[in-house]
């Protein structure tokens, strides 16, 4: 069988890969129009913190590599139209010509881009986003020479700029139109002691405002203007707006309203021998009633493997997502699955929650670390639904664990009853997990 893929990032390496380890005989041909694979994006803060040497080490495995595996790649390839009648992509390479390929079965994983709308930008040598391996270089670069920098978006890559940024003598600037930070994955608790920790730092965090446009003042320094006030700048991140790329199939495959290509379980699309994956598709939800545009790589590498299983003849579904996350920031893991209390009211599900800071070990230790957990419970059954988490201690593998509770469906007293191990030299004999879901029984069940 000969499969084309159109896109070298997470989700077209996962599929291409998958599909050489199920069958070494299957033709793999990947297509992109950059010059380079799989740079992981957040890269850029790996080297801002020196969690790597260098920038462009931040990859799962070079083209050599790839093509060692025996995969056929082709770089600075830029597809201009796909026939689907006759099964041929068209693509010019860096010297302006033009190709064909054809294709039994196609995979597209495009991903998303970042734009900003209604607002007339200066050059990019001032107002940018990073996303692949050049850009990323460029903005490092900016980064280092600017003194006033503007991070538009309190999502995760903007507030994890901001923690790579806090030390290096900068006016950093963070600028988010919500009430809140990270307000897609934490409650007010939580994303409430986040921002004490940015104000502390010295970045200026400006809440419930947005970039409404720049204007020039200077030859180096510019205007962001916000709607509550104006800021001097030499040089502004957009982290906002990501937005699936699927302008080479939006004429002949269905499309959602939110702009992703319309899949089955499967992975495939309205053309049977077409599939999608990673940013291009929305994914369905735990105890949501929608499927959603959630960019994350997780949700794309688990797309791009029931494709590329399904491509091969292999029946497979894609399960749903809790959109797990976790980062760390400010010296503490943050990490969130499932639904906010404010997702759960918009989705009709009635809820109750609790939010504690508990320690993590006994008291007879000299070293104690406390933990910040909240947990959402379905008001009436009693089942969890989302969960969220921040300590200075490693707490992320936790995460997994409610994930896992709330794929299952499982309520407050199986948590409470779950089996967790102890060691008296690491934890208390109820895991973090279970001792908060027994304070909130409690809390209940209290005459």
């Amino acid at each position: 069988m000969k499969v084309v893929i159109i896109g070298a990032s997470h989700g077209g390496l996962q599929a291409a890969l998958t599909l050489k380890k199920l069958n070494s005989q299957t033709e793999v041909i990947l297509i992109d129009k950059r010059s380079e694979v799989s740079f992981v994006s957040s890269g850029i803060v790996l080297r801002m913190n020196q969690m790597v040497d260098e920038l462009n080490k931040v990859r799962y495995l070079t083209s050599e590599e790839l093509i060692g595996k025996g995969v056929d790649v082709l770089l600075n390839a830029t597809v201009t139209t796909i026939n689907p009648d006759q099964k041929i992509i068209v693509y010019q390479d860096s010297q302006g010509k033009i190709h064909e390929v054809s294709y039994e079965k196609l995979i597209i994983a495009t991903g998303s881009n970042q734009f900003s709308t209604n607002l007339t930008l200066p050059s990019k040598e001032k107002v940018t986003v990073f996303k692949n391996y050049p850009s990323s270089v460029e903005v490092l670069e900016k980064l280092e020479k600017a003194k006033s920098i503007s991070i538009v978006g309190g999502g995760y890559i903007g507030v994890e700029l901001c923690d790579a940024l806090k030390d290096l003598g900068k006016e950093i600037h963070l600028i988010e139109s919500a009430d809140s930070v990270l307000f897609r994955y934490l409650g007010k608790e939580i994303s409430s002691i986040i921002e004490e920790k940015i104000k502390k730092s010295g970045v200026i965090l400006h809440l419930n405002e947005s970039v409404i446009g720049f204007s020039d003042v200077e030859e180096e320094m510019f205007i962001t203007k916000t709607t509550n006030e104006e800021i001097r700048n030499d040089y502004v991140i957009v982290a906002v707006n990501a937005r699936p790329d699927t302008s080479l199939v939006k004429e002949f495959l269905d499309l959602k309203a939110n702009g992703t290509i319309r899949v089955n379980e499967q992975m495939q699309t309205s053309d049977p021998d077409i599939f999608a994956v990673g940013d291009v598709i929305a994914y369905p939800v735990r105890n949501s009633y929608r499927k959603s545009f959630i960019p994350l790589v997780n949700n794309v590498v688990r797309s791009a493997t029931v494709a590329a299983v399904n491509v091969l003849g292999h029946p497979m579904k894609y399960n749903m997502t809790q959109k797990t996350t976790a980062t760390k920031i400010f010296n503490n893991y943050v990490a969130s699955t499932g639904l906010t209390e404010i997702e759960a009211k918009f989705e009709g599900i009635e809820v109750e929650s609790i939010f504690l800071t508990l320690p993590c070990q006994l008291p007879y230790l000299e070293l104690q670390e406390e933990v910040h957990i909240k947990m959402v419970f379905e008001k009436g059954t009693q089942k969890l639904i989302g969960g969220q988490l921040m300590s200075e201690k490693d707490i992320t593998q936790s995460i997994n664990t409610l994930s896992l509770a709330i794929d299952k469906g499982t309520s407050l007293e199986e948590l409470v009853t779950m089996d967790f191990y102890f060691n008296p030299a690491i934890n208390q004999p109820m895991d973090i997990i279970s001792r908060a879901a027994y304070e909130f029984l409690i809390e209940k069940y209290r005459v």
